[in-house]
């Protein structure tokens, strides 16, 4: 099989590369082993590439990605066996360390069973932006964020996350008011979003966000930038409002928070990470958040666009096109050419 690795944090352009290996053993057992069809590349990928999340450099050769698609190619012994799941079945898997290759093993109750009606690139997404956005709503909500009071901010609001969370808090009767980085990316949300749509390239645009709230207080500010941003976003919260961080797009810039400011107007800051969520939630909230994704996999599969496809052995323009300024949907890695 081939898969993407790399042995030193770096820049993944330079860092990656495209091996072929041994295929895996056969699964132990609670286990399933998974030909890949699609895998996502996402922010927080990269930031791992790069060494962001650990302190010395990789223990080896590592293989990144946390999920995808593809179909079940052989089956462990135990709970497997009663799980239902059969060889040639289509499943979604997640989180499952090594995705950007063309076979992993995962313990069975990592890998969802896709419906037929949820496309391969669909279903390749279908975990870590849905389980975000329903993780920093939930954390919204306990933010005293309220239907009939006030605003939910969210920044790189034309990425699939922030997409996802508008779509789940218009949902449930929030207001929402999204903020892009450039004028072409606000042309291209407006016509597909339900809440006005604010370019941080124009002059003036923290004064056109005040404008959008209508009086409101903004609440919740929700952010995976940081850097400079954060300073503006608290600079919008409504006194004892909440900033969720749930990313760190501004590399190597520190949160530009005031502390005076966050002390004297009782402002909150939070982060939130799907690295948490096996830790920090209840089986039955898992399940929830599962079944939520499916849902809106079938219902709303606009919402898991994807920005282009590339073949494993193009790893590197893969990872490029990934941070590509302008670009909407999430980039995939395929075995099966793209």
């Amino acid at each position: 099989m081939r898969r993407v690795n790399y042995e030193h944090f770096g820049e993944p352009a330079d860092v990656l590369r495209v091996e072929d290996a041994p295929d895996l053993q056969p699964p132990g057992a609670d286990e399933v082993l998974i030909r890949v069809a699609i895998s996502p590349v996402h922010p927080g990928d990269l930031a791992a590439i790069r060494g962001r999340y650990d302190g010395g450099e990789p223990a080896g050769p590592t293989v990144p990605g946390f999920e995808g698609v593809g179909t079940v190619q052989a089956l462990g012994t135990g709970g497997v066996l009663e799980s239902g799941l059969k060889v040639g079945q289509r499943v979604a898997f997640f989180p499952v360390q090594g995705a950007w290759a063309e076979q992993v093993v995962t313990p069975v109750q990592f890998a969802i069973p896709v419906p037929d009606a949820v496309s391969d690139a669909v279903a390749s997404q279908l975990m870590i932006k849905p389980i975000t956005a329903a993780m920093l709503l939930r954390e919204a909500e306990n933010a005293a964020l309220t239907v009939n009071d006030g605003v939910l901010l969210l920044t790189a609001g034309g990425s699939g996350a922030a997409r996802l969370l508008a779509a789940m808090a218009r949902a449930r009767g929030y207001a929402t008011i999204s903020v892009v980085r450039s004028a072409e990316g606000a042309a291209r949300l407006r016509p597909v979003s339900d809440g006005p749509v604010v370019s941080s390239d124009d002059t003036g645009w923290v004064a056109k966000v005040r404008d959008a709230a209508e009086g409101r207080p903004i609440r919740v500010a929700c952010d995976p930038i940081g850097g400079a941003m954060s300073a503006s976003l608290a600079g919008l919260l409504a006194d004892g409002g909440t900033l969720l961080a749930y990313g760190g797009l501004a590399a190597n810039e520190p949160m530009g928070l005031d502390s005076m400011d966050v002390t004297s107007r009782g402002l909150s800051v939070r982060g939130v990470t799907i690295g948490r969520w096996l830790l920090d939630t209840t089986p039955q909230v898992r399940a929830d958040d599962i079944s939520a994704a499916l849902q809106l996999a079938q219902e709303r599969p606009d919402l898991f666009a994807a920005s282009a496809t590339y073949d494993l052995g193009r790893i590197a323009d893969a990872v490029k096109e990934a941070e590509r300024s302008g670009k909407t949907g999430t980039v995939l890695l395929t075995s099966s050419g793209g």
